[in-house]
């Protein structure tokens, strides 16, 4: 009997950096940028307008900046995503801030955003040795999601333009955290 071996992340292919059925991971572009901007969550254009930027720039933004690494979810060729890692620091450690964006198909295909993100996680944790950045306090899938993928919490709430966020952490594996 033939078992089907395990599909190795990425899956890829010529044109994409992963392939899963039809979902495509792909390097983003301005033209997923200019899709994204009028299709987002209400919940991420609300993370926008907390840090002070529109969606357009949010979007645009890390595309742009040298040394982020960016990447589109398309499902069905359709742009579901944007997200990636932003470098803050590479002194010590190699720092970034880790972030996405996305319109309502990632709700409606919950298994398909749950099985990339685990994928593209442990790719970010090769290249990076610290990931980190702030999320609302009250957007609670959003936190039960990056605690499903390993995140730390800080016990610390921080403000920013007057909302309550609190700070996510992950670090390599070879990398220890310490709360000292």
């Amino acid at each position: 009997m033939l078992r089907a071996s395990k599909m190795v992340f990425p899956n890829s292919t010529s044109d994409a950096f992963h392939v899963d059925g039809d979902v495509e991971i792909v390097k983003a572009s301005y033209e997923h940028a200019n899709y994204l901007q009028d299709h987002l969550r209400s919940t991420d254009v609300r993370e926008c307008m907390i840090h002070g930027a529109t969606p357009w720039r949010a979007l645009r933004y890390p595309i742009m900046r040298k040394g982020a690494i960016t990447f589109t979810a398309l499902h069905k060729n359709t742009p579901a995503c944007m997200f990636g890692v932003v470098p803050i620091r590479t002194d010590e450690f190699k720092t970034g801030s880790i972030w996405l964006l996305g319109t309502d198909e990632i709700e409606k295909h919950p298994k398909k955003f749950l099985r990339a993100s685990k994928g593209m996680l442990k790719y970010f944790t090769e290249r990076w040795d610290v990931l980190e950045n702030v999320v609302p306090i009250d957007h609670c899938a959003t936190i039960q999601w990056l605690m499903w993928l390993g995140f730390l919490f800080s016990e610390q709430e921080t403000v920013i333009n007057g909302f309550e966020c609190v700070r996510f952490v992950r670090c390599a594996p070879h990398i220890e955290l310490s709360s000292e």
